[in-house]
């Protein structure tokens, strides 16, 4: 697996983050060439949805499943995806504390391997290096959606 980690003070309080952050579907307006579409939604865990990546011919779909949801409580949230893709696995998520009541950190990971896993160890320092790339400058432009 490759883990990726970004952190993020935001000028936000925690409740306008998670609301935003969790708010699936709105993801494809930060993510890059992405389109997120949710599939089933239950307001928590067992939520589905898909991301689906197309730059030029080449598409990406990757769809992901929420394994954990903790809403904010006592200056805390987080949340956990699982990736229940045919191109990638892994989990993702995040967690959100209150440095006070205006700024929230933000702290993402990507644990992400590419299927099948026999493959796996070649691509992992090339997912690592463009995963790190992209996945920062959307949370960057996340943050400027706020």
């Amino acid at each position: 697996m490759t883990r990726i980690d970004i952190r993020l003070d935001l000028p936000h309080p925690i409740d306008h983050v998670w609301e935003r952050l969790t708010d699936w579907k709105s993801h494809s307006a930060w993510i890059p060439n992405t389109v997120v579409t949710v599939t089933k939604s239950t307001a928590g865990v067992g939520t589905e949805f898909i991301g689906v990546t197309q730059i030029g011919p080449m598409r990406l779909d990757d769809p992901m499943t929420v394994t954990e949801w903790h809403p904010p409580k006592g200056g805390r949230a987080s949340s956990v995806v699982s990736k229940t893709g045919l191109v990638l696995g892994g989990t993702a998520g995040f967690t959100l504390t209150a440095l006070d009541d205006s700024t929230t950190r933000l702290d993402w990971f990507e644990d992400v391997h590419l299927k099948p896993r026999v493959t796996f160890w070649w691509t992992a320092p090339f997912v690592f290096a463009i995963g790190t790339v992209a996945f920062r400058s959307a949370l960057n432009a996340f943050a400027r959606t706020l």
